[in-house]
């Protein structure tokens, strides 16, 4: 069963390309793209979505407004937060007001399409800010493509107690690959 998408954004292009991106996912389909809040609020009500993108500047509306409006209207609707702005305030604020995560727009699009399947599978994506100084540290040393040993070996640990903290770091960022703790090391600027 494929993942029922809607794009809110009031810029055009920048709709017509997501769509275009995501909808080569075999298991996801753009089935609304519109400019403003009214017509998010719309699309939610014609359609049965699992995922909804949501810019946060709209000319009618402020997103972050708009974001309890969508879970009230279809609480079964997961929102995801597209922003300039991926400063950890914003993530936050976007998920007290019921959003299921946030994603920069500089993000590459392979860290979207998995964002995607987090959200629709009932997960959330992490607020950056909830990372401790200590998960910050190691994720410094994950981004700079450390091994396992050489971590051991920086922070005073057991090389399994490194791989332990990988796994447990992973779960809480929903990645599921070292690579993808890279890569989420590196947006955030840990390197």
């Amino acid at each position: 069963m494929s993942i029922r998408v809607a794009i809110v954004d009031d810029h055009r292009l920048i709709r017509d390309a997501l769509s275009d991106l995501i909808s080569v996912e075999p298991d996801i389909d753009v089935v609304a793209s519109v400019g403003d809040g009214a017509a998010a609020l719309n699309a939610i009500a014609e359609e049965r979505l699992d995922v909804l993108l949501l810019d946060l500047a709209l000319p009618d509306v402020n997103g972050l407004d708009l974001i309890a409006r969508i879970r009230n209207s279809s609480p079964t609707t997961r929102v995801l937060v597209l922003s300039m702005h991926s400063e950890p305030e914003y993530a936050a604020t976007a998920r007290e007001r019921g959003a299921a995560g946030l994603i920069s727009k500089s993000a590459p699009v392979e860290e979207l399409i998995e964002a995607i399947h987090v959200v629709a599978s009932g997960a959330s994506i992490p607020v950056e800010g909830n990372l401790t100084e200590r998960e910050r540290e190691f994720l410094a040393y994950i981004g700079r493509g450390a091994t396992n040993d050489e971590i051991a070996a920086a922070l005073s640990l057991q090389p399994k107690t490194v791989e332990a903290y990988s796994q447990q770091l992973m779960a809480k960022l929903a990645v599921s690959t070292r690579a993808g703790l890279i890569s989420y090391a590196r947006r955030i600027g840990l390197q």
